[in-house]
């Protein structure tokens, strides 16, 4: 039987409500960020952000008792969440959604599981399927019409999807990598590790953005995402989703997850008007028609080592 048959049907209730929250946390940060972006520069305010959201993570973890270091046999694999899922990833991430639209980012970056799914198969760890197979190449095709027309404006800048997509590729290697912990560290102890570590990285590179960022001048709007993007896409959410994968599992939550772009489509029109012209909607269609192919597929053969292809968190 599925994670989601065997929980009662008041936890998989609770369990499908946290995750269809964290597609919406997820997809509203991409415009709330835009917004910010307006008042901070983006390193600045991706620095300030993982200040904040690791010190919440520290706590928890201290509260929970846990240690903030993984085990010695652990800890290059604490380094490589640390980086890719955090250091070179939100320095990517935060120079892609400077440069281009909010729903570009969120497109560009829900291609992270497919790139988790070739990364297993060329490992040996799964033989993915052939509506998996199938659904890469489409989205694939999808992604290189949609970079094709991104000459600025409505589609965003050919140079802000490509930063974006590399931003996508370090939260595949993350997403590989995290199928490691369970057995090696406690969850409180991975994401604090994660997130500590991570950040001290990651302000080698926002560090002296924070200290040119002129703060007299910031709104309180700003300064009321900048709190609110540490505490509920990531504190919030990361804890929502790993329950909705205990609960219902990865097949149903990541299914879910494919709604986060199109959400953040909608709040972008909304929150900063963001247009979506004819050749935009047309590769964005293909983007997500190839994605939900892939979660079409049946479970992969050959399993060795099965991963979790989490949604990219913003």
């Amino acid at each position: 039987m599925t994670p989601s048959q065997l929980a009662p049907r008041d936890s998989r209730a609770a369990a499908f409500l946290g995750v269809l929250a964290c597609v919406v946390l997820w997809a509203i940060n991409y415009p709330a960020m835009k917004v910010a972006l307006r008042e901070m520069d983006p390193l600045a305010y991706t620095g300030w952000r993982f200040v904040l959201a690791s010190s919440l993570f520290v706590g928890w973890a201290v509260a929970s008792r846990a240690p903030l270091l993984p085990p010695r046999g652990a800890r290059g694999l604490a380094l490589v969440l640390a980086l890719s899922g955090v250091s070179v990833y939100q320095s990517l991430f935060a120079r892609g959604v400077a440069l281009t639209s909010g729903f570009a980012a969120a497109l560009m970056n829900a291609t992270a599981p497919l790139l988790a799914l070739a990364m297993v198969a060329a490992l040996g760890q799964e033989r993915p399927g052939p509506l998996a197979v199938t659904g890469t190449v489409v989205a694939y095709a999808g992604v290189a019409l949609f970079l094709r027309a991104a000459r600025g404006g409505d589609v965003g800048s050919l140079r802000g999807n490509l930063l974006c997509l590399g931003s996508a590729a370090c939260w595949a290697v993350y997403s590989v990598a995290s199928a490691r912990v369970p057995g090696r560290m406690r969850a409180p102890t991975a994401l604090a590790s994660t997130f500590g570590i991570g950040t001290l990285v990651l302000l080698l590179d926002c560090a002296p953005a924070m200290i040119r960022q002129e703060y007299g001048h910031l709104s309180a709007l700003t300064l009321s995402i900048l709190a609110l993007s540490a505490v509920l896409p990531l504190f919030v959410a990361f804890r929502l989703w790993a329950r909705g994968i205990r609960v219902l599992g990865v097949t149903l939550s990541t299914r879910l997850g494919l709604l986060t772009p199109v959400v953040a489509g909608a709040a972008s029109a909304v929150v900063t008007f963001e247009r979506f012209p004819g050749a935009k909607l047309a590769a964005s269609a293909v983007v997500l028609a190839g994605l939900a192919l892939t979660r079409l597929d049946r479970k992969p053969s050959g399993a060795v080592a099965p991963v979790r292809p989490d949604p990219a968190i913003p």
